[in-house]
C-alpha cells in the first residue's frame, strides 16, 4: 500500500504506522540525488523553494519536510531534535531512498546535524546554512539577536507567557502585510539582507513559508521554538559523516563565531564564511553551496 498521497502538485503527505502524518514538498531535479531539507523557525517546507533553481542545475532532488506540528505534519508533544531522525528514516523508506544528503536552513540546522548523527547509514553529507547553534553557554546567548535573547529570557522564567504571546502574533501574521510596511521593516536589516528581501518579487518568495508557520497555530510555534532553548540531545563530536557549515559575517541572528565554534567540534567539518547576512546567504550563495556539495561527494 502506498503511504504517500498528493495534496497538490509537488506537495505530499506520508501516512506513518501510528496513524500520524508527515508533510513534505519537493523541489529541484525530480530525478536527482535526494536531499532532505529542514526549514527554519518560524517556517515550513516552502523554504525549499529558495534553492529550487540551483538544485535543478546541480541535479539535486530537494525533499523539504514539515516538522512535527507544522503545516501538514502531526504534533509530537514534548519533542526535541532527536524525534525527527526516525521520521526522516521512515520517509526515506517510503520513497525507497537508500542514501540522501541533508540540509538545514537557520533553525533547521540542528535537525540536519541530528540526522547526520542518528542516521550515518543513510546520510551521505550534511549541509548547514546560517544554522542555529547550541545554547550551551551564557556567552553563546549573548551572541544571538536581541529578539531571540528576549524570547529566551521570557521562556526561561515564564514559558506559558511566551506561548500566550505567540497567539496574537500568529493570528496577525497569517494575513499578508502591506508592502510599504514590509519595506520599512526590511530597512532595519543589514545591507545584504535588504538586497535579498528588498523587492516585491523576493519578498513574495520568502513570505509564504512564514505564513504557513503562522497558520500552524501558536502551540505548534511554541513547541517548535522551545527545542532551541534546551541542550542538544546528541553530541556533535560523534558525527561521522561529512559536514559543511556556511555562515555570514553580517548574520545578526546568530553571530558567525558560534557557527565556527560548532564546526570546530565536528570531526572533519568544513566551515565556509562569507560576507553575507542571514537571508542573503541562501539567496546569493546557493549555487556555491551546491557546487561545494557536489565536489564533496566526488571525493573518494
Amino acid at each position: 500500500m502506498n503511504r504517500v498521497t498528493t495534496a497538490s502538485p509537488g506537495d505530499f503527505v506520508l501516512r506513518l504506522p501510528d496513524g500520524s502524518q508527515l508533510g513534505f514538498r519537493e523541489y529541484g531535479d525530480p530525478v536527482g540525488f535526494p536531499m532532505l531539507f529542514f526549514h527554519g523557525w518560524p517556517g515550513s517546507s516552502g523554504q525549499g523553494a529558495f534553492f529550487d533553481r540551483e538544485a535543478r542545475a546541480a541535479g539535486v532532488r530537494i525533499i523539504a519536510v514539515d516538522r512535527p506540528g507544522m503545516r501538514n505534519s502531526s504534533r509530537i508533544p514534548g519533542r526535541n531534535f532527536l524525534h525527527v531522525p526516525p521520521l526522516a528514516d521512515e520517509l526515506c523508506e517510503a520513497l525507497e531512498l537508500k542514501h540522501c544528503d541533508v540540509m538545514g536552513l537557520s533553525g533547521g540546522g540542528p535537525y540536519a546535524l541530528a540526522c547526520a548523527w542518528a542516521l550515518p547509514h543513510r546520510v551521505r553529507t550534511a549541509v548547514v546554512c546560517c544554522g542555529a547553534p547550541p545554547l550551551d553557554s551564557p556567552e553563546a546567548r549573548r551572541k544571538f539577536s536581541i529578539t531571540y535573547r528576549a524570547m529566551l529570557t521570557v521562556h526561561d522564567h515564564w514559558p506559558s507567557v511566551l506561548e500566550a504571546m505567540l497567539a496574537p502574533v500568529s493570528l496577525a501574521a497569517r494575513m499578508r502585510p502591506p508592502w510599504p510596511l514590509m519595506k520599512l521593516l526590511i530597512r532595519a536589516l543589514p545591507s545584504r539582507d535588504r538586497e535579498a528581501l528588498g523587492t516585491r518579487e523576493r519578498f513574495a518568495e520568502f513570505y509564504p513559508s512564514f505564513r504557513d508557520a503562522m497558520r500552524s497555530g501558536h502551540r505548534a510555534l511554541f513547541e517548535d521554538g522551545r527545542c532551541y532553548a534546551q541542550p542538544w540531545p546528541f553530541d556533535v563530536s560523534e558525527i561521522r559523516v561529512p559536514v559543511r557549515i556556511w555562515h555570514g559575517t553580517m548574520d545578526n541572528n546568530f553571530h558567525h563565531s558560534l557557527a565556527e565554534r560548532l564546526a570546530s567540534r565536528i570531526p572533519g567539518a568544513v566551515f565556509h564564511l562569507r560576507e553575507e547576512g542571514h537571508y542573503s546567504l541562501p539567496a546569493f550563495c546557493a549555487e556555491e553551496i551546491f557546487t561545494d556539495l557536489l565536489n564533496c561527494k566526488a571525493v573518494p
